[in-house]
């Protein structure tokens, strides 16, 4: 009789998504898609008590006996869980969007001093972090973090300059407009980082902050100006002697999908000589996928 209950019960959890509980400290939902159903032999706990299991994926359906009254149990599989231990998984993937600014300028080589100089509230960079690597090495809590993103940076100036390539090196150009709107530098690159990342389980494990830090690769895959005057939009696409590579030191923190980041280039803008020596940085928030 108490066989022919428990299959019951089982069909029942197999169609209906059954999702219930009696006297259980730890219970999931059962899902019953492309699982199987194992009958296990009828295992004595004491004179007067015996159990019978259904599982079903990591869950347990049970039936126990004693004597005259029949309890019956849903809960998780602690024993199956422990060897599917969590994976160490890297905060990359995902969005950021940052303000860009220029540290330690040095327009020496210029007449004009600050002639790059740029509204940092106006000038942004959105990234589009698109895969991750992940390289585990301490369970989930210890891992090096890879992958492949692109960034997009805006350099919004304060003054009216714009630049232009000459054969020897960028020269500032004064904006005499009246309408004068906007002028700023776009620069894009594809980026790969490789950091090292650091998780703490906190709130009962229910999240983990996280902290990364490391280097980030950067190949610039395209530049140009825009001035913005009255109806009309000026773009340079000029190249402007920008370095190819970028080379950053990079960090981020925070807790689940949401965090901090920063980026401080290890190299000049613009490549020796031929342009103001400026080393750029950005501070911003991620958001992961």
């Amino acid at each position: 009789m108490k066989h022919f209950i428990f299959l019951c019960l089982a069909v029942a959890a197999l169609n209906l998504n059954l999702k219930a509980q009696v006297n259980s400290s730890e219970t999931k939902p059962v899902t019953t898609e492309q699982e199987s159903v194992v009958f296990k032999d009828t295992v004595k706990l004491s004179g007067n008590q015996d159990t019978t299991i259904v599982r079903i994926g990591n869950n347990d359906l049970k039936v126990i006996t004693h004597g005259n009254n029949t309890e019956i149990l849903l809960g998780k599989d602690k024993k199956s869980h422990k060897h599917h231990a969590e994976k160490f998984k890297g905060h990359w993937q995902g969005l950021d969007f940052g303000f860009n600014g220029f540290d330690n300028a040095d327009y020496s080589m210029y007449d004009v001093d600050d002639f790059m100089s740029v509204n940092q509230a106006k000038s942004y960079e959105v990234g589009l972090n698109l895969w991750n690597l992940n390289i585990g090495i301490y369970k989930s809590y210890i891992g090096l973090v890879s992958g492949i993103g692109f960034a997009f940076n805006d350099y919004k100036f304060e003054n009216r300059y714009t630049i232009v390539k000459t054969a020897d090196r960028i020269e500032p150009v004064y904006l005499e407009y009246n309408d004068l709107e906007k002028t700023k530098l776009s620069v894009e690159y594809l980026n790969i980082p490789l950091l090292l990342e650091f998780q703490i389980p906190v709130n009962q494990n229910e999240g983990r902050v996280y902290i990364n830090a490391g280097i980030l690769g950067g190949v610039k895959l395209g530049s140009h100006t825009k001035v913005k005057h009255g109806d009309s939009k000026d773009k340079d696409y000029s190249g402007f002697n920008i370095n190819p590579f970028k080379y950053d030191a990079t960090a981020r923190i925070g807790y689940k999908g949401i965090g901090l980041y920063a980026k401080y280039a290890l190299n000049s803008l613009f490549q020796t000589g031929e342009g103001p020596d400026l080393t750029q940085f950005t501070i911003g928030l991620s958001f992961g996928i």
